[in-house]
């Protein structure tokens, strides 16, 4: 079959597409007032201004090229093209793309989300760069019923109404008055009914189950549990209810994770008591086609084989929330479960006065839509088979200003930027894709469909991806979670970049990022956990590409919160952006610049600057930490690891050597030819998928990363040596004796994989 994706022709994104979170109810007539209304507020945001933001000033962003006079600290004059790609940022084409894409609420599946891909297809094509397409995938969705909202319920023994949760969330200024808000959901939650005594988890971690169960025996079957967000992935909040047997959960933001002012939306960033997280509570990628993409002609599994979460699950607000938990009864929760609402934490079960009851009611349904990647690349002139993909996701919960959009207006700017540099003749050696994905909040359903359709293509192409979920939470210091071989990269290009904050004596940003680090290191703080909380996940889990994510966010030691307040929920809006996140656009536009550098350094390297040193350093490591956690207890089961550690040595020589030969390369006074530069890049791209397990990690054959992945208990946050790591907690806190000769297996596995690493950067390697 001829698939050509470049003859998509947005036969869904007319006038006459039903528009549709809910099922029968909202006309076609309705939508039909809502679209023309919100093109005109669109072209009211982006002609006049919104009138909610403040004065701000037009000045130019600092670039290498205006800056002083160069120092020890002053960025250094870099290419031609990266002082083009520094000048060339402009903050108010940034602003006005943010200004367009959060007029109105963007998810996946909605007239809104099929609006906005049709505006980045038409504004990239026009911005003149080799080729845009957009690539549909037919997957399975989950939607609330509009019409019979979600919510939860305190109630009378004779079930008179006592108190009932919010089911929108209440407008709290002009942008947030919007009738195309989607009501509070936690997507793929099942439908049903949970009915009975309340209990409180906590963060729902497993060790909180395991102290509910084991240390103060409260037998969870039946109760409906209520939780606070934060900690670890939603979606494995309900993953453990359902594991204990419960018959629900809610899931709420409490103040002290998540609002530490006294002030709250619109008159500061903060959550406001009404304020809730949307999210999914699903695995990822499309439910119908695991591990194969959700083309025409995939086979589909049947729904009722698929969907793992059986029970019912609600996010609410903390003003809500109260309203049960201040009601409970039982024992006093420990002073680590209390948060910062004015009660007094109990554990339940169920309330202090007997004749209530707890009734949560989810309405849900599943439903196929199609969601859309962007697609957009510039072939390389020398390389064009080896690819730099830059990703971002363009679907949000409600008008995502923040997550994703933020980093949305970002891209776009930069396709502009690398377009104009295409037009004057400048194009990379090697190409460059820029990739906006849907459905990422619902699993990163775009972005698995994808790779999972180009997999084998990227297995053997794909130099590195580099992700910008958003590009600014708030502006203080730069976030980065990424692969060790993308290290130097990103350091070489934050040298390259003004510092943002003017009023600092740092010149470039790679000092400020220094100066505002939390840890006192020779190097900024990098994070090799990457988890599986955005679209790098794929690319690193199964495709073995060397993968970052970055953004810039707030001061963690001023403010010990979970993440940034509004996070997912209806006050996400332009005006929050614009007046607590990043006034003047600075920070946004220095995101630009990051990325556009970074970008176009990893194109045009002779040879790539991956330091394969810094990769073995790390899993000898964390070799030696697996050693002071459990050696004690492997001595006494005959789990030996002397093949393991020989391996490291192995691969820590080989990457002594591989990093001599490289640098001598570099440094000689006769250039390398073409083909010897080819045969180092390759073995650096190739050294991250020696890691790689086409078998997966025991029990999630989606992961296939041995070195790094997200733990079984949360999908935010990687182990190192996920395979060992796991199987332990199953042994010491399930008593899962069996799970020894697994442990043994996967100590076997990450060994093979670690000396074929160290083959890898051999010149035969056999």
């Amino acid at each position: 079959m001829d698939y050509k994706r470049e003859e998509y022709q947005f036969s869904n994104m007319t006038l006459d597409s039903e528009d549709v979170y809910q099922k029968p109810g909202w006309g076609r007539k309705q939508f039909l007032v809502l679209f023309v209304c919100s093109l005109l507020f669109m072209a009211v945001g982006v002609g006049i201004g919104f009138g909610v933001g403040r004065n701000h000033s037009n000045q130019e962003i600092p670039t290498a090229s205006g800056a002083e006079k160069e120092t020890a600290t002053s960025p250094p004059s870099g290419s031609h093209a990266v002082d083009t790609i520094l000048r060339n940022i402009n903050k108010e084409n940034i602003k006005a793309n943010l200004r367009n894409y959060t007029s109105r609420p963007r998810m996946s599946g909605t007239s809104g989300g099929y609006e906005l891909v049709q505006v980045l297809y038409n504004s990239w094509k026009s911005f003149g760069i080799d080729e845009v397409k957009v690539a549909p995938y037919d997957v399975l969705m989950s939607y609330p019923n509009r019409t019979n909202p979600n919510r939860v319920q305190l109630l009378t023994s004779s079930g008179d109404l006592v108190f009932q949760s919010a089911l929108f969330e209440p407008a709290l200024d002009s942008l947030s008055n919007n009738s195309e808000i989607i009501p509070p959901f936690n997507a793929f939650a099942a439908a049903g009914i949970s009915e009975g005594d309340l209990v409180y988890v906590n963060y729902g971690r497993i060790e909180d189950f395991r102290y509910l169960t084991l240390n103060k025996s409260i037998d969870l079957k039946g109760k409906t549990l209520i939780a606070r967000y934060g900690k670890i992935f939603r979606g494995d909040k309900v993953k453990n209810a359902q594991r204990y047997n419960a018959s629900g959960i809610i899931m709420y933001t409490d103040p002290s994770d998540f609002n530490r002012g006294n002030t709250t939306y619109p008159n500061s960033w903060w959550m406001p008591p009404s304020g809730l997280q949307r999210g999914t509570v699903g695995s990822d990628g499309d439910y119908l086609t695991p591990l194969y993409p959700a083309t025409d002609y995939a086979y589909r599994m049947d729904e009722s084989e698929v969907l793992q979460l059986k029970i019912p699950a609600q996010p609410i607000s903390y003003g809500d929330a109260q309203h049960f938990l201040s009601e409970m009864a039982g024992e006093e929760a420990p002073p680590d479960w209390r948060g910062d609402l004015p009660i007094t934490y109990k554990l339940g079960p169920g309330f202090s006065n007997s004749s209530l009851r707890i009734r949560l009611e989810v309405n849900n349904f599943e439903e196929k839509r199609t969601v859309e990647n962007v697609i957009g690349y510039i072939k390389g002139k020398t390389e064009p088979d080896r690819y730099i993909l830059m990703g971002n996701h363009h679907d949000a919960w409600v008008f995502g200003a923040i997550d994703p959009l933020s980093g949305t207006a970002v891209l776009s700017e930069l396709v502009r930027v690398f377009g104009d540099m295409l037009k004057s003749g400048t194009r990379p050696d090697r190409t460059i894709v820029f990739c906006a994905w849907g459905a990422e909040e619902h699993g990163l359903i775009g972005s698995t469909e994808w790779v999972e359709e180009y997999m084998k293509v990227l297995y053997e192409r794909a130099v590195a991806y580099l992700n910008v979920d958003y590009a600014v939470d708030y502006n203080y210091v730069l976030y980065a979670g990424t692969s060790p071989l993308l290290q130097d990269s990103l350091y070489e290009a934050t040298k390259l970049v003004p510092n943002p904050d003017s009023s600092s004596s740092a010149k470039t940003l790679y000092d400020a990022w220094k100066a505002r680090d939390s840890s006192d290191g020779a190097e900024p703080s990098v994070y090799y956990s990457l988890g599986s909380g955005s679209d790098m996940a794929t690319f690193y889990q199964r495709a073995g590409v060397p993968s970052i994510d970055m953004w810039f966010t707030y001061d963690e030691n001023k403010w010990d919160i979970l993440s940034y307040p509004v996070y997912h929920s209806a006050y996400e809006t332009v005006y929050l952006y614009e007046n607590f996140i990043d006034p003047d656009y600075t920070y946004t536009a220095t995101m630009a610049q990051l990325w556009g550098v970074l970008a176009w350094n990893i194109a045009n390297e002779d040879i790539l600057k991956y330091d394969v040193r810094r990769y073995a350093t790390a899993i000898t490591t964390f070799i030696n930490s697996l050693k002071k956690t459990f050696g004690e207890k492997w001595a006494k089961q005959n789990v030996n690891i002397g093949a393991l550690e020989s391996a490291a040595q192995n691969l820590t020589a080989e990457a002594a050597t591989f990093y001599d030969k490289v640098h001598h390369m570099r440094s000689s006074s006769s250039a390398a030819s073409v083909l010897q530069n080819r045969m180092i890049n390759d073995r650096l791209t190739q050294f991250e998928r020696a890691f790689i397990d086409c078998e997966g990690l025991p029990g999630r054959p989606m992961y296939k990363h041995v070195m790094f992945a997200p733990s079984m208990y949360d999908s935010y946050s990687d182990n190192s040596f996920p395979g060992i790591v796991d199987t332990m907690n199953e042994i010491e806190h399930q008593h899962a004796v069996e799970k020894w000769a697994v442990l043994k297996q996967q100590v076997s596995i990450a060994t093979f994989t670690i000396q074929s690493a160290a083959n890898t950067l051999k010149d035969i390697g056999l």
